[in-house]
């Protein structure tokens, strides 16, 4: 409270001051300038000599202030607002960040008093985030000064309430907060970086708070060097922000493969051509030939410069290359033709080279570095070597000495370096090496290129490779190993002259390229056995600080494509103190440069094997993301800490069973928080090995606990779900940790604040509507709790041999020593004989929870042990005596018959369905039916616990209804973030958890519906939001526009801003590490991310293209890889959840949220109607009159329909063009949309299908001619006349179902036309789609429908090969004109082929595909026979069932002149085998084997020998594979007995194949025939 009303105080103070003769003098000075016209000297006289440097500094660039104590930092601030406030310019904004609210007040406050500029306040609680446009606008003209939290700033920027272009100068308060995600680092990333008319920076930051090793990041993130008035001479503190270090530049990117097959297509044309001149010419005259193999050389030469440019530096360099190349071409003088002919050869080849290098540039050829970089033309290594650069901005003496491999690199930076503005205070020049061009003038270039350097004629010098021996390397103040040297001789003269020249050392190395980090590791290594005598006797020094491109400062450091950390021992322990002499400290630097990249390359295999940095885009399929995982709020609790007791609301869960007589006890969940009504109030099903189960969730008000019941009620809990799913005991002597009762120990870390609820066994007479706790059983509960922790027993460790019974401590209970014949003694208690079944009992010397089946006739503890029989235990009595060292006073009580609690299983799922459909399911999806396994125990060891049977099931239940419940309470939280308050407007977690689930996670339910209809609204509303609001683009910048918003990556970005990935469920529910509160995790898995919190901050070090990452498994914290194109897809998926629920009005305010603003204004619509009503249209006889009849629509505004029909050929001022792209995402989302309401029940992938089936331009362009619509195309092109007449000729005649299909392909034209129509009756509708739809659904029909649905010819093909088992083989050519494609299909008594010629490879394919598909339907082998059939259960006769009946078998002299195939060799290690077997039938087109499986379990263990290695297992599986050999007979054998079913298909496998061998059907090749 005090400190929110502390700026109040001090502005009532302030203004008290102000008015009289009392007030001090700065503040009358500002009174006297604010009054006064003149200059500022006379100000800056009387201040402070600190605050003047500062400000003069800070006037005339971009400053980081480190102040101390004792500085006046508003004084400071205070001298910039009135200079820059006063000052003549455009831009007259000036904004105050401060990171508080508290800071915001207190600084408006004291800027208020002193400046006589118009200054206001901005936080959230004024409301500014409900601001539109027109109020920010308002605040923008009324003041001058905007102080305001960084949030606030940002929001608006993002809005484009706000733009950098009016700001003249920000001041950022506490600026050392500038890093990671933090408001201010996001304001420097997104806007401050991007910008091209940049304000002045002033950063204000207190000198305790400012680490060394942040210094070089916050100067690259703020464009700004720290300046500290506090050192001598008014030095910077941290000397300069360019250290020594490598630097990072991400791998080139892949785009420009098409533009590489282009340019090597111009490469072998004009190689062609001179070719051809030579063999013309060959002869003609004296070295002739020599004279062409000098001009192949050069095309060869400058071809591969191009690329290399192309490659590391970029597309803008490409071209600059290709015009360094061009200019170096003289004409030449020569009187032969043919010297003249290959000059214009040679000259053509890189006039056409600029040419299509310039057709991907087109406008961007002029463009500033900034821009380039932005826009992708420019390489990350050439940033970064730009970032570089401007570190030395302000510096009195910049000069860098540049290596680099080729003198094209030098040539090409210095004529991008010279066309760039904010450069033009370097002056470069660059060095001829010897490995470069050896003229004269290069030679005389090298001599005189020390000269021009030290009377600071260059500033820059590029060095290519090797400078000559003897040459003078000028001193400089940094040495630049842009191109990584290419032999240990120019490794080696880097380092020598990075010494000599006194300079600091930097080195550029891609991320992620193991190859080139190899390299420099043996650079580095061969470099340090051939340094100089004295250097290993110096100290090492601490790790390197590179300029921030990647990499920080630490005891340890980060590689950074990489989560993996190299330590730097030797540099903590030993450290350089102030050396004594210059040279000492210049060769530590340069060992300390050494020191680091050895390390880093020694180590990165390691590094780049477990994590690589992902150049995949955001959104993408190929990319993964570590994200956390969001926690339910309503499970958290601080009712612990209530010492008076608490109240809880209480949730009641009811068990029914489709068995009769199974009885489960109710339970209540007690929660501190109320649940929304559809989360606590839900019916879920649990799926049971052979019942299922109906569990009900209801509220049934509130209960209040006092705190002896709150004690009692957590002891119960964890009893329960510690003895049930987790440990009572922990330690052991293996451990060598003493062994204890859990409840004995301090358990208060297991109850964290955050998950904090308790599950309590209710009465079982109680109504449905209440819950009364049964503490009966909870009671009993305590009290045996309180027996184990008094029991002596618990102090035992296993098998340490020492002597214990178990009367000593039981006399008492048990009375006298009589055994009684119906009495049954329990460690705590007797019972009679007759009443034990289901009763309840804990192991005393293992703390496993059981319930008794029954008492074991003619048995005791002196019967024969049925363990390990290999363990020589004669009796129970003998084998709890020498493992334990319990004695048993009852040996001859009768043995209890026990069954064990269960591990927790996943319920939620019905996976006894999976096992009929699938008979070789996934591992780790199916519980087996197993046989039941008891236990047989001397009922002395046993605890009796009073507790219903009915409560040990139940718990058994818990996890997965609490896993349900949990999700639906995130479902619950993520849709009171979301907020819409629409009138009549509801939707249920349920369809937001839909929304959150992917398809990892084996559930009913995923989002890929949801997402598939969200995508068709969000296209639809953005389209239709871009065509209104700007009517002047064209379709190509609408569409370009369209796509950036609704792209994958925008998605994940706003998605990603609003923390969506916290919320998605994309792994499976692993019940054995769910953990109630209390509960010990018996399957921990430790983080081992590097992340404290439970939220991963998006850093690339925490993505990856790595197809080994297990999605979904999340380790204790939560965090968890994600598929990232996964968070783009729920972002599509919430859409269509709120589409669903709320039609557009709900899927607007869902976009709104997460920030795709594209709400549109109604009049925007009247407008376009307008528009089109005032263009001129003079109407013809019967010229839409007809076209309307048939689509049964009038238009009001005629013009929309003639525009709709008017192709871009006509030359008209307008055409469809922007009607066709509206109408494109109008009919996609109509369509999806009756797909998704009319077929409810079908799957994603078949609705993905049918959308496909419906909405392409080929099913368009055969609407339109269905309908008659293509003779109202206007159209003046001869070349879509003739298309389109082909296409009307290849109409077939109808089938019976009266379609007539085409052969061939449609022009686009007709398919646009439709959709042009169909944008043009929106917006005549008013954006009515009912009407839309009414219109067109006659028009689409008959649409496709699940039954009807065909699927692409290949893809179907390749289903059913795949589904049966077989392969083919695909050969494709083409000659450009015309694409060949050749399908081979074996199967088991022929050789099927089909063949196909179309204009692409993608429809010859095709074709030839469908030819094959034809050929398998006439032998009865389709999709739709196959449907049901799977690989394990396919008769062999059901794929050789043709015409001709039985499969015919070669004679022997066939057989003879057959080559044996060879396989192998074969790879003995687990699954090796399997994939030998695979790779061979794919490449000879043999159908896949089959297998079959019979597993024997015994409680005996079986024991296999493999090699040399021993197992047990208490199962043993055979198999018996199946091969169905080619006009062979199908050959069956059976492998040997192994522990595991896979394990058992290699083995059946390797039999198999050496039978093959025995048969001469194939040759199995031996290791030793490779020399191995």
């Amino acid at each position: 409270m005090h400190s929110s009303l502390e700026p109040e105080i001090m502005e009532e103070d302030s203004q008290q001051q102000g008015g009289g003769g009392g007030s001090n003098s700065l503040k009358r000075k500002f009174s006297e300038i604010d009054g006064d016209q003149q200059s500022l000297a006379p100000m800056m006289i009387d201040s402070n000599g600190y605050e003047l440097k500062v400000y003069e500094v800070a006037m005339n660039k971009n400053v980081i202030a480190v102040l101390g104590s004792g500085t006046n930092k508003s004084e400071i601030t205070k001298m910039l607002i009135k200079a820059m406030g006063s000052s003549d310019t455009s831009k007259r904004l000036i904004i105050f960040l401060a990171p508080t609210v508290n800071l915001v007040k207190q600084q408006c406050c004291e800027i208020r008093t002193y400046v006589s500029l118009k200054v206001e306040e901005y936080f959230g609680a004024k409301g500014v985030d409900k601001w539109t446009s027109q109020r920010w606008e308002e605040e923008v003209s009324k003041h001058d000064v905007l102080v305001m939290t960084p949030q606030i700033l940002l929001d608006a920027l993002r809005s484009a309430f706000l733009k950098l272009e009016m700001v003249c100068l920000i001041i950022i308060d506490e600026c050392h907060r500038t890093t990671g995600n933090h408001p201010y680092a996001k304001l420097m990333k997104e806007f401050y970086h991007e910008s091209t008319n940049k304000p002045k920076l002033f950063g204000l930051t207190a000198s305790a708070v400012v680490r060394k090793d942040q210094v070089s990041e916050l100067e690259r993130l703020m464009e700004s060097k720290i300046f500290n008035p506090e050192e001598r001479n008014g030095v910077e503190k941290f000397a300069t922000a360019v250290k020594e270090g490598p630097i990072f530049y991400d791998p080139p990117s892949i785009c420009s493969l098409e533009l590489k097959e282009k340019l090597k297509t111009s490469h072998h044309k004009f190689d062609a051509s001179l070719r051809s001149l030579q063999e013309l010419e060959k002869g003609s005259f004296l070295n002739m030939e020599n004279k062409f193999e000098t001009y192949q050389k050069r095309l060869s030469i400058d071809y591969r410069e191009i690329l290399h440019c192309l490659d590391n530096l970029g597309l803008i360099c490409a071209h600059l290359a290709a015009e360094v190349c061009l200019e170096k071409i003289s004409d030449t003088k020569e009187d032969s033709q043919a010297y003249k002919e290959c000059s214009m050869v040679y000259k053509e080849f890189l006039e056409e080279i600029l040419s299509t290098i310039g057709v991907y540039l087109q406008q961007d050829l002029q463009q500033n570095h900034l821009s380039a970089v932005n826009s992708g033309h420019v390489s990350s290594k050439l940033k970064e070597l730009f970032h570089l650069l401007d570190l030395f901005r302000g510096e009195k003496s910049p000069y860098v000495l540049i290596f680099v491999e080729r003198i094209i690199t030098a040539e090409v930076i210095e004529r991008f370096v010279k066309k760039e503005a904010s450069l033009a205070y370097f002056n470069v020049l660059y060095l001829i090496g010897k490995n470069s061009s050896t003229d004269t003038s290069a030679q005389k270039s090298q001599i005189k290129i020390s000269d021009p350097f030290h009377v600071d004629k260059v500033n820059l010098i590029f060095i290519t490779d090797v400078v000559e021996e003897g040459t003078q390397v000028p001193n400089c103040s940094c040495m630049v190993c842009f191109d990584l040297p290419k032999s240990e001789c120019s490794y080696s003269h880097f380092q020598k002259h990075a010494k000599q020249s006194n300079s600091k050392s930097i080195m550029f190395l891609e991320r992620g390229n193991p190859k080139q980090r190899d390299h420099l590791d043996d650079l580095m290594r061969r470099e340090v056995l051939i340094q100089d005598p004295e250097v290993p006797n110096l100290k090492s020094c601490p790790p390197p600080v590179t300029s921030g491109h990647g990499m920080q400062e630490t005891k340890a450091m980060v590689i950074p494509d990489s989560n993996i950390t190299v330590s730097e021992e030797a540099a903590a322990v030993q450290t350089v103190i102030d050396p004594p002499n210059r040279n000492e400290q210049l060769t530590c630097k340069k060992l300390r440069f050494d020191k680091n990249l050895l390390q880093c390359s020694a180590k990165v295999k390691a590094a780049s094997s477990k994590s690589k940095s992902s150049s995949s885009s955001a959104g993408s399929k190929k990319r993964k993301e570590l994200h956390g995982t969001t926690c339910a709020n309503a499970l958290s609790g601080t009712w612990e800490k209530n010492t008076d007791g608490a109240s809880f609301q209480a949730y009641k869960f009811d068990f029914s069973c489709n068995i009769s007589g199974e009885a489960y006890t109710s339970f209540t969940l007690l929660l501190e928080s109320t649940l929304a009504e559809d989360a606590g109030k839900v019916e879920m099903d649990l799926y049971l090995v052979r019942k299922l189960v109906k569990a009900s969730v209801s509220p049934c008000g509130q209960i209040r606990l006092t705190q002896e019941e709150m004690v009692k009620a957590k002891c119960f809990q964890q009893f329960f779900f510690n003895g049930m799913f987790g440990n009572l005991f922990v330690g052991s002597k293996s451990s060598g940790t003493k062994r204890e009762f859990l409840l004995q120990t301090d358990t208060s870390s297991l109850w964290h604040p955050s998950f904090m609820f308790l599950l309590l066994p209710v009465e079982t007479k109680d109504l449905a509507s209440t819950a009364t706790i049964d503490w009966s059983a909870i009671n009993s509960c305590a009290s045996i709790v309180e027996f184990l922790k008094k029991n002596y027993l618990l102090e035992l460790r296993v098998s340490d041999g020492n002597q214990c019974n178990t009367s000593s401590s039981q006399e008492v209970v048990l009375g006298d020593k009589t055994e009684e014949r119906n009495l049954i003694h329990f460690a705590n208690a007797s019972s009679d004989k007759n009443g034990l079944e289901e009763l309840v009992v804990i192991a005393i010397h293992t703390g496993r929870i059981y319930s008794i089946v029954e008492a074991v006739s003619d048995s005791s503890a002196m019967s024969p042990f049925e363990g390990d029989v290999s363990s020589g235990y004669a009796t129970y009595a003998e084998y709890f005596n020498k493992k334990y060292g319990i004695v048993l006073m009852h040996p001859n009580q009768p043995l209890m018959k026990l069954k064990q609690s269960h591990h927790a299983h996943n319920l939620l799922v019905d996976f006894n369905e999976e096992m009929v459909v699938k008979t070789e399911p996934k591992a780790g999806n199916v519980r087996k039916k197993k046989p039941n396994i008891y236990a047989h125990l001397p009922p002395e060891l046993l605890v009796r616990i009073d507790v219903p049977r009915a409560v040990l099931k139940s718990i058994y239940l818990l996890p997965s209804v609490m896993h349900r419940l949990e999700s639906l309470m995130l479902a619950s939280q993520l849709r009171e973030e979301i907020d819409c308050s629409i009138d009549n407007f509801s939707i249920s977690s349920t369809s937001i958890l839909e929304a959150l689930t992917t398809l990892t996670c084996p559930e009913p339910f995923s989002m890929e519906r949801l997402e598939l209809l969200g995508d068709s609204v969000l296209k639809y509303v953005v389209s239709c939001y871009l065509f209104l609001k700007y009517p002047d683009k064209d379709e190509g910048q609408l569409s370009r526009q369209r796509q950036s918003i609704i792209s994958n990556s925008n998605l994940h970005r706003v998605a990603t801003n609003r923390k969506l990935q916290g919320y998605i469920r994309n792994g499976a529910f692993e019940p054995r590490r769910w953990t109630a509160p209390g509960q010990s995790s018996l399957f921990p898995v430790p983080c081992k991310c590097g992340v404290e919190t439970r939220e991963v901050p998006l850093d690339p070090k925490f993505f990856t293209e790595n197809m080994t990452i297990k999605i979904g498994k999340s380790c204790d914290r939560g965090h968890r890889w994600t598929v990232s194109k996964s968070v783009s897809d729920c972002a599509e998926a919430l859409i269509g959840a709120y589409y669903v629920s709320g039609g557009l009005p709900a899927a607007l305010h869902m976009m709104k949220w997460l920030g795709v603003d594209v709400d549109f204004d109604p009049n925007l619509v009247v407008e376009a109607i307008n528009r089109v009503s005032l263009r001129c249209y003079i109407p013809k006889d019967e010229e839409l009159t007809e076209l309307e009849t048939k689509i049964q629509h009038e238009f009001s505004a005629k013009f929309l329909l003639k525009e709709a029909i008017t192709h871009s050929s006509v030359h008209e001022s307008y055409s469809y063009e922007r009607l066709e792209f509206l109408g494109d995402s109008v009919l996609d989302f109509l369509i999806t949309r009756h797909l998704f309401n009319t077929y409810e029940q079908t799957g994603p992938g078949e609705m993905t299908d049918l959308r496909s089936a419906c909405v392409n331009n080929e099913n368009f362009a055969q609407v339109a001619v269905k309908n008659n619509l293509h003779t109202h195309l206007q159209r003046c092109a001869t070349v879509l006349e003739t298309q389109i007449n082909e296409y009307l000729m290849s109409f077939t005649k109808p089938d019976e179902t009266g379609r007539s299909i085409p052969s061939i392909q449609g022009p686009k034209a007709l398919g646009d036309l439709v959709e042009s129509i169909a944008g043009a009756l929106l917006i005549d509708t008013r954006l009515d789609l009912d009407q839309v739809w009414r219109v067109f659904e006659p028009l689409l029909s008959p649409l496709v429908t699940p039954d009807k649905l065909q699927l692409p010819p290949y893809r179907e093909l390749h289903e059913l090969c795949d589904s049966l088992g077989y392969f083919f083989r695909v050969k494709c050519s083409n000659d450009g004109v015309k694409a060949q494609a050749t399908i081979q299909l074996q199967l088991d008594d022929v050789l099927l082929t089909g063949d196909g010629s179309e204009q692409t490879n993608k429809l010859a394919l095709g074709k030839a595909a469908s030819h094959l598909l034809t050929q398998l339907e006439k032998r009865n082998i389709s999709r739709k026979s196959s449907i049901g059939d799977n690989q394990s259960s396919m008769d062999v006769n059901l794929a050789c069932n043709h015409s001709g009946g039985e499969t015919s078998v070669p004679d022997s002299s066939e057989i003879q002149s057959i080559v044996i195939p060879v396989i192998g060799p074969i790879n003995m290690k687990k699954g090796g085998p399997r994939g030998t077997l695979h790779e061979f039938c794919k490449k000879h087109l043999w159908p896949m084997p089959t297998f079959e499986t019979s597993v024997e379990k015994s409680r005996n263990p079986f024991e296999f020998t493999d090699g040399d290695e021993k197992r047990t297992s208490f199962s043993s599986f055979i198999s018996t594979i199946t091969l169905r050999i080619p006009n062979r007979e199908a050959v069956m054998y059976a492998g040997e007995a192994r522990p595991d079913k896979k394990s058992s298909f290699d083995s059946a496998v390797v039999e198999l194949l050496y039978e093959l061998e025995r048969r001469k059907i194939l040759t199995i090749q031996k290791y030793t025939d490779f020399g191995c």
